[in-house]
């Protein structure tokens, strides 16, 4: 090494363990590299923890995640950081420092067994955000058995209110429980940084979009998908929220939030079509009577298998109508009716439904800005990470040392998900190799 040079850390942070933060670790590991994988969550896996099936095959989402999942926890050269947050980062390319903060779970991991006793006495009762609102956890809970640790609910438990609640206490063997817990903070050493933190889903609730928030047959994609899922919180039951009982016509609406001036004026790239497309095969699977309506602008079906898996769907008897919806009116016997022009037939209908499914597309999650300034990267116009260039660039950011995957960048599906970040990784690692 000449004079004035600097060794390089043969080390990567990733930050987000979602399935493409995962690949970009695995693939690290195993060309030598160390990875520190940080996710702020109790629980590493990202959303398609929370899918029970894949477009356009209908393959099992969880028979994907778990060889990942195993293969993550098991490397020797991958440390899961869970439940913690990169906060700062100095440094440059071949020499960053990050400073993680790492937040309480108030349950001793060596000691924690994952044996849900604590969970089974624990008296309080909220929405489970895991099952995106619906049913209910305690104040001690696992979130996702990834790691099988539990997590306690600081803001919902008893004895933030004052009160002696020992429940949990009294009822763990192994003594795991540690109310004394302080947020803590480490600083780590990596030659290269990966963001993939992921995306959100269109929120419909403060605009109140079609009725969400105030009808309870409103419901979004996501929540649909807990109520399809068989570890969900009615065993893949699929239920309206009003009554309880099996719905006999559903409504799915695509582009809400996506290719609307007056939200995201960006197309969430199929993703949504895809999603509600396979969610009314799913449905007539599980319920041939059920009558399925998708409201559209356009079907967008771009990569393999998509335009067939659209055109099983009307072999199915899904019924495509093109037209957005102007509203959604609750009847007086909490039924709904969808009222849109259909754009080719040139008329106004208004059909009635017993559930409507809103199509919720792909946004910015709430700290990109907060991760753009942190990392000394732009954002670009649709509120995403900007790439340095999209085509001979995707996983490149205008800092060198600095790459993104997945989709903090935009909409992605699983599949163009794990491709980028096997490319992130492999543009990580020449990186690494070069300035060695």
């Amino acid at each position: 090494m000449s004079e004035g040079e600097v060794r390089v850390t043969r080390n990567a942070l990733i930050i987000g363990a979602g399935v493409a933060g995962m690949q970009a670790a695995m693939d690290l590991a195993d060309m030598g590299f160390y990875v520190y994988l940080v996710e702020k969550e109790p629980s590493i896996g990202g959303r398609l923890a929370r899918f029970e099936k894949l477009f356009p095959t209908n393959e099992c989402a969880i028979s994907l995640l778990e060889p990942k999942l195993e293969e993550v926890e098991s490397s020797g050269k991958i440390e899961i950081l869970s439940y913690a947050e990169v906060e700062e980062v100095k440094g440059s390319a071949g020499n960053f420092e990050a400073t993680i903060a790492h937040k309480p779970r108030y349950i001793d991991a060596d000691r924690c067994t994952g044996c849900a006793q604590c969970m089974d006495v624990c008296p309080v009762e909220v929405p489970y955000d895991f099952n995106e609102g619906f049913g209910t956890r305690g104040a001690v809970y696992v979130p996702f058995p990834h790691p099988l640790l539990a997590v306690i609910d600081l803001e919902n438990c008893l004895r933030t209110e004052g009160a002696e609640c020992n429940a949990c206490i009294d009822a763990c063997d192994q003594d795991a429980i540690d109310f004394s817990q302080q947020k803590r903070y480490s600083k780590v050493k990596a030659g290269v940084i990966i963001l993939a933190s992921g995306s959100a889903t269109y929120d419909p609730e403060p605009r109140n979009d079609y009725g969400y928030g105030i009808f309870d047959n409103v419901i979004t994609t996501m929540e649909f998908e807990r109520l399809l899922n068989a570890d969900g919180p009615t065993g893949g039951k699929v239920i309206r929220p009003s009554d309880c009982k099996e719905p006999l016509r559903v409504g799915f609406i695509n582009c809400v939030g996506s290719r609307d001036i007056k939200t995201n004026v960006y197309c969430s790239a199929g993703v949504c079509c895809m999603v509600n497309i396979k969610n009314a095969i799913l449905l007539k699977e599980k319920m041939p009577e059920v009558a399925c309506y998708i409201f559209y602008i356009d079907i967008r079906t771009p990569f393999r298998g998509y335009e067939e898996f659209f055109n099983h769907a009307r072999e199915q008897g899904v019924r495509f109508i093109r037209g957005r919806p102007s509203e959604v009116l609750e009847t007086e016997e909490g039924n709904l009716e969808i009222r849109v022009e259909d754009t080719l037939k040139g008329v106004v209908r208004t059909i009635e439904v017993d559930l409507a499914v809103l199509g919720t597309g792909i946004v910015p999650q709430q700290d990109m800005a907060k991760l753009s300034e942190m990392l000394k990267i732009p954002i670009a116009e649709d509120g995403m990470i900007r790439e340095s260039h999209q085509k001979l660039g995707p996983v490149d950011t205008e800092r060198e040392g600095v790459f993104i995957a997945g989709g903090v960048s935009g909409p992605k599906d699983i599949a163009l998900a794990v491709t980028q970040g096997s490319a992130a990784a492999a543009r990580a690692a020449r990186l690494l190799f070069t300035k060695n």
